[in-house]
């Protein structure tokens, strides 16, 4: 699968905000880019459509994808499966991108480690450490209290050794 570059991401991004109608939410490791971050390469789009109309347009995101010479494959609609199970407010939303017709938001610190936690790869805590570091530099409302109750809670119940440290790591960026 190809790797999505920076530049690309953007391109995406324009695209989306000039033929996209509707509320979206850019969320995984595609987030990062799109915000300036390079730590890591992406093969996939998690872009998310916060409703029924914005879900019924996954061609449009498709053919944009194509028109960027990536493959289809790239618009991982998995994503929206997880947004969907944690419903989202509008305080979990900050907006990144505005078209004539479309806002295309990016989560909060709360809603990306809600998103994240859960699988937590080493990628996933990479992205976690970052996206926190970039929430901080933006001002953004972060509720440290909350986020520690949350991983504190995955933490009990946590089997796995290498995930159980992996989330005492993620429970330390909470304290920084």
């Amino acid at each position: 699968m190809t790797v999505i570059e920076t530049v690309v991401m953007k391109k995406f991004l324009q695209q989306a905000a000039s033929k996209l109608t509707g509320k979206w939410l850019l969320v995984g490791g595609t987030l990062l880019p799109a915000v300036g971050i390079d730590i890591r390469p992406t093969v996939d789009i998690d872009l998310v459509g916060l409703g029924e109309k914005e879900r019924s347009q996954t061609l449009e995101l498709m053919d944009m994808a194509i028109s960027l010479g990536l493959a289809v494959e790239v618009i991982n609609q998995a994503a929206t499966y997880f947004v969907e199970k944690l419903k989202p407010q509008q305080k979990d939303l900050i907006l990144l991108v505005k078209g004539k017709a479309v806002e295309i938001y990016r989560p909060s610190a709360e809603l990306y480690l809600r998103l994240k936690a859960p699988r937590l790869s080493e990628s996933d805590l990479l992205d976690c450490q970052h996206y926190l570091q970039y929430c901080k530099g933006q001002q953004d409302k972060i509720s440290f209290h909350q986020l520690g109750t949350e991983i504190q809670k995955l933490l009990k119940t946590e089997k796995s050794r290498d995930k159980q440290e992996r989330l005492k790591t993620l429970l330390s960026y909470t304290f920084e």
